[in-house]
Parts: C-alpha cells; structure tokens; sequence
C-alpha cells in the first residue's frame, strides 16, 4: 500500500510539474532605450523599467537566448511564461538606461551588434569594454552582420554566387570580431531590418546559424529557425497594454507556409499566403488576419477540417515592409495564439526603403 502511494504521490508531482512546463517562449526586441531618439526604434527607459517591473511581478522567467533557443530546438521543455530579451544594433543608450536595470534584476539579455559602428568608436554606439562588461554580467553578444547592410539586395550586376559570397564573408567577418573581443560565438544572425531570403537563409543554415526576424508572434518548435519571430518593442508598440498581451502569446502551430520568401513582385502586389496547421488548444473559428494599413482579411478555409487557409491582402501592398498578422484565441480565451509574415517590396531600382 505505502509503495502504491508512494508511486500515486510520485505520478501527481510529475502531472503537476509537466503543468507548469512549455514549449515556447517569447522573444521582445529592442533599439534603442532613450526619450531622445527617434521614437519609431525607442522605447522610454521609464516605459522600458515599466515592462521589466511588471515581468519581475507577473512570475515572468527571464532567460538566455542560447539556453532556450537550444531547448525549444531539441523538443525540452522550459518554465512557463518564458521571455527572452533582446537588443539590436548595439547603441550606447543600451548600456546607459537598459543595462542597470537588468543588471539590477540579474537578468540575462543578448545584444545583436554590427561590428563596424563599433570598431569605429561612433559616438551613439556602445564600445567593446562596454560589451565585455555586460557579457560578464550575463549578456550574450550576437551577430547582426559587419555593417548593417540590407543582405537580400544584390549589388549592380552581382551574380548569385557572388551575392552568397559576400553574404557569407559578412557574417563570418563580424562573428570572428565579436569572438576576437567577447569570447563569445553563439553562431545566431539577427537580419538587418528582419529581412532575408530563401537563399540566404539556406546559406546561414549550411553555416550552423539560426535567425531573427523582426516579425511578431512567439516561438515554438515549428518555427522557422532561420528567421524567428521577436514582437518589436518600439515606437507605437511600446504600451503596457499592448505589451501585455503579447507576452502571455503562444505560436500558432504553423506546420507549412507559403510562399517561402517575403520578396513581392510587381506582377503580385496582392500576395496570397497559404498556410497549414497542427490542431491545437486554439478557437479555429476565432482565427483572423489582418495586414498592415487594411485591417482585418478574409481567411479561406481550404478543407473541411480546417487544418490549411488562405488569406490575401485587399489591396497593393506598398513598396516597402508591411505584414499579415494571424491570431486565434485560445480555448480558454486567456491568451492568443499569434503568427506573422513578413513582406517586402523593393523599389523600381531594387532598392528597399530604409
């Protein structure tokens, strides 16, 4: 009788443990933490401290990037509410309002640096003893390529090969920089302006690299682990409110989707995403879409068990970035689960707008 309660007692620990176990974690990015930047890539270090404070009271579990990337990759699990912060580009500002404050917390926090603003000591850039100084302090320091460059253009007359070429040398330059100075070589690429390609992103894969985009949603096993999603923290977006929702997110169990590229043509200014999922704790029949500027879309169910949609801008999108955002309640209306795509339109000289 005692070895069957024993047992009983053992199998209720294990239930109530796995409970509070995930799958999935959200990642926020961050520019810059300032009230004297441009306002669409800051956020006030007061409404930044605001953010910190109401993880820090929620029972938000703050942790490192590699650690939980790692996790979720390999299918372990993770502690509920899970959140990893992030930072890119590098700027001073970083170190000035954000740093104390996680410092303070004891916070793990990783920053996404070009090497070149920092090699070159530009003034709003943070130097490297600054960097060395957070990753003692539990920073992780990350590649976000030598100079900021926007990696899916191609330049005049480059050819493909020449183009993957560049790509690569870029990003080898500016891990072995970070390594050189840091000691630190975790092998993860945030893309400049979140954007990349097919092509690229199968160059960083071969190169044993996992990417961050700039689009929202959470991250699960079924993401695309060359192009993460991280909620931008920036500008309009920066509400506690807002900020609160995000949070709780959990991924969209996107098991297919397409197209594979972000890059819209001119021939194709009202793209067609298709996407199929895995059934989950999620309200099908609550799913919608919206797209930047058009609000809410029509979601074109494609079988009868609603396992595949469709979903179609209702006008051009612009030149420039715009996204389909997807969401769908959970079953208990406690929280959302949340996809995006991005898009990118380049201009008529193939350039993309800054």
């Amino acid at each position: 009788m005692k070895k069957t309660l024993k047992g009983l007692c053992s199998a209720l620990l294990l239930t109530a443990a796995s409970s509070y176990a995930a799958d999935s974690a959200v990642y926020l990015q961050y520019h810059h933490v300032s009230d004297k930047t441009p306002a669409v890539t800051s956020i006030r270090p007061d409404r930044f401290k605001e953010h910190l404070d109401y993880l820090d009271a929620n029972g938000y579990q703050v942790k490192d990037i590699v650690e939980v990337t790692n996790a979720i990759q390999s299918g372990k699990s993770l502690p509920d509410k899970t959140i990893v912060i992030t930072f890119d580009d590098a700027y001073l500002n970083i170190y000035q309002n954000a740093f104390p404050l996680l410092k303070e917390k004891g916070w793990p926090f990783t920053v996404f640096v070009s090497t070149e603003p920092v090699d070159r000591n530009f003034g709003k850039f943070l130097n490297w003893d600054q960097l060395r100084e957070m990753a003692k302090s539990g920073a992780t320091i990350a590649n976000h390529t030598v100079s900021h460059d926007h990696l899916p253009e191609k330049l005049d007359k480059e050819t493909d090969k020449q183009w993957l070429t560049r790509v690569r040398k870029d990003v080898e330059a500016s891990e072995a920089r970070i390594k050189d100075k840091t000691g630190q070589s975790v092998k993860m690429l945030a893309w400049p302006f979140g954007e990349t390609s097919p092509e690229i992103r199968n160059l960083i894969t071969e190169m044993g690299y996992i990417g961050f985009g700039q689009q929202s949603g959470a991250v699960g096993p079924l993401s695309d682990f060359t192009r993460l999603p991280r909620y931008p923290m920036s500008g309009n977006y920066t509400s506690l409110s807002g900020f609160k929702t995000k949070i709780k997110t959990l991924p969209l169990p996107v098991k297919e989707r397409l197209p594979g590229t972000a890059i819209i043509t001119r021939d194709n200014l009202k793209p067609t995403m298709e996407v199929v999922l895995e059934n989950g704790d999620y309200q099908k029949k609550l799913l919608r879409c919206y797209a930047t500027g058009q609000g809410e879309l029509e979601v074109d169910w494609l079988d009868e068990a609603k396992t595949r949609f469709s979903t179609q801008a209702k006008a051009p999108l612009p030149v420039g970035r715009s996204r389909y955002n997807c969401t769908a309640p959970s079953n208990s209306g406690r929280q959302y689960y949340w996809y995006s795509h991005q898009w990118l339109q380049f201009t008529a000289n193939g350039k993309a707008i800054d």
